[in-house]
């Protein structure tokens, strides 16, 4: 099984790693895709586009690169989805407003080899010390929506049990503009920060980790086909990332602007 998942994230993954180390920056676009979805009472429906990001390297690196992105976020009966960096399937909705659902998250590596900044590193890096993996984490997620107001929250097992809570408000929402402030708190298993920033190595002392991320997603609507993507969010990273081997930077940030046509 665990084979399986890992060819499963590294074909999905292959390319989409630095949407997911955005965090969820464009989870705005997956909120008014879904009410697309529910309005226009479509079997499918998604986006399909491209984004330039402004990002780190890594979590926890000091040195910032671009990257061209694609966005993909395909939605069924407003039931079963992948968006962006996950998939999954609402089993249960007990109103319009909330409902509950099976979920599996794609983690993408903490760091890279292959990353520039790494190399500062890698001369203090204790025996032993391995690079991760990217992962499929399954877990379960649920969802309040009222009015312009979301509160998502899901529990994933990767190599420790994980947590992420997800508020989002519209700030702005018309049909040619809807601007989403969104607040996000990540918590990470001891077991998976050890794994990630601390190369798997039992005898490096660490615990679990709280990230708090805030930030702004725009989306103007051209014609009911195209429309672009605006959002910038920081991230502040647990001491316990920062701390560790691979830790330069305590916090970063993504800006992104991108292009999707609509289906």
């Amino acid at each position: 099984m665990r084979v399986l998942l890992k060819i499963f994230t590294a074909a999905v993954l292959g390319s989409m790693s630095s949407l997911t180390l955005a965090g969820g920056g464009l989870s705005g676009v997956e909120s008014v895709d879904s009410q697309h979805a529910r309005d226009t009472e479509k079997d499918w429906s998604g986006m399909i586009g491209l984004a330039a990001l402004s990002k780190p390297e890594y979590w926890g690196s000091d040195d910032t690169e671009g990257a061209g992105l694609p966005i993909i976020i395909v939605d069924y009966k407003d039931t079963a989805y992948f968006k962006i960096n996950r998939a999954g399937w609402w089993f249960w909705k007990a109103d319009e407003n909330f409902r509950v659902g099976a979920v599996l998250q794609i983690r993408p590596a903490a760091w890279d080899d292959d990353d520039d900044s790494i190399d500062d590193v890698k001369p203090f890096f204790p025996a032993g010390f391995d690079e991760p993996d990217a992962e499929a984490e399954p877990g379960i997620n649920v969802r309040y929506k009222i009015d312009r107001f979301t509160a998502e929250a899901q529990i994933t097992a990767g190599e420790d049990t994980n947590a992420q809570i997800d508020l989002k408000y519209n700030l702005m929402q018309t049909a040619q503009f809807v601007v989403t402030a969104k607040l996000g708190v990540e918590l990470l298993g001891e077991d998976q920060v050890n794994y990630g920033w601390y190369g798997d190595v039992s005898s490096l002392d660490n615990d679990s980790a709280t990230n708090v991320t805030v930030g702004v997603t725009a989306i103007q609507t051209l014609n009911p086909k195209w429309k672009l993507l605006y959002g910038v969010q920081s991230t502040s990273l647990d001491d316990e990332i920062d701390d560790s081997p691979v830790g330069q930077d305590d916090t970063y940030t993504v800006a992104f602007f991108g292009g999707a046509y609509s289906f």
